[in-house]
């Protein structure tokens, strides 16, 4: 080897370790077998050994599929309630977003100067990946995300959030006043997340391209090593490669039962809170989630007569398509439409709500409960420091200020009818705090 070509060499790997480029075009193919057919076991090796989650047994079944509307009484009737996923068939496919946002060029003019945390994957030979976040104009990621192991995931901007229908089994009830997070993911080429859990309900709703679904109720996280968030937290992942199990030291994964789905544009997949669950994405990919915290009751007061279900419904809107249909789409809701814990603009995540009282502080706190009895230390510590970008040296710290809403600073947690009993002097002494937070961002801007 001569000098130059060792030098060149090196040169390509640092490059490739500092900003996680590729030389060329990712694979844009999107044809790829799901669930997967293992036809080459050989004799005393177990089966999917060093290949892909999935590989080591036959799937359940598919995931139940809905192809009519859902009212949002029955969607919490048969899934939300019984703790089932569920996916709903071309739900959006008719929303102009799933025609606009397929073009690169339109998210580019129309959100190109908008600052967007990416994901950066990097690989070095001899060494495990790993991931870093970085902020950088959505232009500039548009631009090169074809080409760069990249990919967006990111709390929707509040711009974006005109485009981006409300799910209509969100529409009303409950759930649309316990609506926590959006989140927005668009990747190229092939791409696989970890074998995770969230502590809210999620509706994930694809745009463009596919995604194929690996779902495993909670039950078996012990099967993959699963690891908290943080103590409490309700969410959490494996640790394990998922490309490439090893079935040797995990032989139980081969006894593991899982379901599946593929999802295409306009389709949308409910995840209970809790579920264990792997993502893969093929070619261009752009989808984005709604999550909402479980409640202990539900209650439909806000929504419309919805006897008869959503066959029936269906029915009646083709019925009188040619008078009633610019009306029903006046009814569609966005997610500018309702109300989010969190948002995404100035470059990071904040609290929608930027002045805090009271009122929306106690709410806040029973949508962290979510249908707990008990909000902990750990939980209400990680909300604080989201709440202020992970700033570090906080004054007073966030376990001092969840100490503010305790009967003393021994006590690591507070229960439901302790929140909905704190005094209003309480409650505003941790909304100076939060406020004081946003009034900083806005005069450094």
């Amino acid at each position: 080897m001569t000098r130059f070509t060792f030098a060149a060499l090196v040169l390509g790997t640092y490059l490739l370790y500092v900003d996680g480029k590729t030389s060329f075009i990712k694979d844009m193919k999107t044809d790829v077998p799901f669930p997967p057919v293992n036809t080459q076991n050989v004799p005393g090796i177990p089966e999917g050994h060093l290949r892909p989650l999935g590989w080591q047994r036959k799937p359940e079944g598919k995931v139940r599929e809905e192809k009519d509307a859902l009212s949002p009484s029955t969607f919490y009737i048969r899934y939300v309630k019984t703790g089932r996923p569920a996916v709903m068939r071309g739900v959006l496919k008719e929303a102009a977003v799933t025609e606009k946002w397929e073009e690169d060029t339109y998210l580019k003019e129309k959100y190109g100067m908008l600052n967007m945390t990416i994901t950066v994957k990097k690989e070095v030979m001899n060494r495990d990946p790993h991931t870093t976040k970085r902020r950088m104009l959505f232009r500039k990621f548009l631009m090169d995300y074809k080409y760069e192991n990249w990919y967006l995931t990111s709390t929707v901007h509040e711009v974006m959030r005109k485009e981006l229908p409300l799910p209509d089994v969100l529409s009303c009830g409950t759930y649309r006043d316990r609506l926590t997070e959006a989140e927005v993911w668009m990747s190229s080429g092939g791409t696989a997340s970890l074998l995770h859990s969230h502590g809210d309900h999620n509706v994930h709703c694809v745009l463009d391209g596919r995604k194929d679904f690996i779902l495993i109720e909670d039950q078996y996280q012990s099967v993959f090593n699963f690891e908290p968030t943080y103590p409490n937290s309700g969410s959490g992942h494996s640790p394990m490669d998922m490309d490439m199990i090893n079935a040797y030291k995990n032989p139980k994964i081969a006894e593991t039962p899982w379901v599946w789905s593929t999802l295409w544009q306009g389709d949308c997949i409910f995840v209970p809170a809790g579920y264990l669950h792997q993502v893969r994405a093929f070619g261009r990919s752009i989808s984005y989630t709604v999550q909402f915290a479980p409640s202990v009751t539900y209650e439909s007061v806000d929504c419309p007569d919805e006897a008869g279900g959503g066959k029936r419904k269906k029915k009646e809107k083709k019925a009188s398509k040619g008078d009633t249909e610019p009306e029903a789409e006046n009814r569609k809701l966005s997610l500018a439409d309702v109300e989010f814990m969190w948002t995404y603009s100035d470059g990071e995540m904040r609290l929608s709500d930027r002045a805090l009282v009271p009122r929306s502080l106690r709410r806040l706190l029973l949508l962290l409960l979510r249908d707990g009895d008990q909000l902990h230390r750990d939980q209400f510590v990680h909300f604080y420091e989201d709440s202020h970008a992970h700033e570090p040296n906080l004054t007073p710290t966030p376990d001092e200020v969840f100490h503010l809403m305790t009967p003393n600073n021994a006590r690591v947690h507070l229960s439901r009818e302790e929140i909905l009993a704190l005094s209003d002097s309480r409650l505003q002494s941790v909304c100076d705090l939060l406020n004081k937070k946003d009034a900083r961002v806005k005069d450094e801007l």
